[in-house]
């Protein structure tokens, strides 16, 4: 009996993986705690389809890398990732889901508020009206109920928006990240998507609206 319980654990010590290469598979570890989550994004710049390529890929080497080419390996994915990044930030602009949600929780402070009260503008006592110049009153933030039209339109179109645009959107899943003209063509798609469907523009002009409010308050 002590003899078998003897090769058993030479043969546990010859399967055990080296120092290093426990190393470089907790690098990936790391790695993959950086990304972990981009997966499961639902908004369509974020590329959560991509990012699942990415995490697959990370979750197998945490496993089964090798010391041999480990420095190398995880650089080449760390550009991916970046590559990939960069990517989702050029099409933020125009992923309008992304765009409401980023302003949602401070327009919807802002919507609960109540309306002010208008207050008469005071008549100039100097008589001599012809000489008085008034001084330019600045425009009126939108009020709370404008600020509540906008996010409930906004809310509806932005899904809409996302579908018009769904050619770019599927194009932004496949293109080769490296080459820097396809990057380019499929920021310009999106772009001329965005200009061409309805729903963009409206959600658009909602958010400039709750933009505005935002930057009075």
């Amino acid at each position: 009996m002590l003899l078998v319980g003897g090769c058993g654990s030479d043969e546990a010590k010859a399967d055990a993986p080296s120092k290093a290469t426990t190393a470089c598979r907790g690098q990936w570890k790391d790695l993959g705690q950086q990304v972990r989550g981009n997966d499961q994004k639902t908004n369509p710049s974020a590329l959560a389809e991509r990012w699942n390529t990415v995490v697959v890929t990370i979750d197998y080497y945490a496993s089964s890398a090798k010391a041999s080419g480990c420095d190398a390996a995880i650089d080449r994915e760390k550009s991916a990732i970046s590559a990939l990044t960069t990517f989702g930030a050029k099409l933020a602009p125009y992923d309008m889901e992304l765009r409401l949600a980023e302003i949602r929780d401070a327009a919807e402070k802002y919507a609960a508020r109540p309306t002010p009260s208008s207050s008469p503008t005071p008549s100039p006592k100097n008589k001599d009206k012809k000489k008085q110049k008034k001084p330019k009153a600045p425009p009126a933030p939108p009020t709370p109920a404008q600020v509540r039209a906008a996010l409930t339109s906004c809310t509806t179109q932005a899904p809409v928006a996302t579908q018009q645009q769904r050619p770019g959107w599927q194009q932004a899943q496949v293109i080769e990240l490296t080459d820097a003209a396809a990057v380019t063509k499929a920021v310009k798609d999106l772009a001329f998507l965005s200009s061409e469907s309805p729903a963009w523009r409206s959600c658009a002009a909602s958010l400039a609206l709750v933009k505005r409010a935002l930057a009075a308050s």
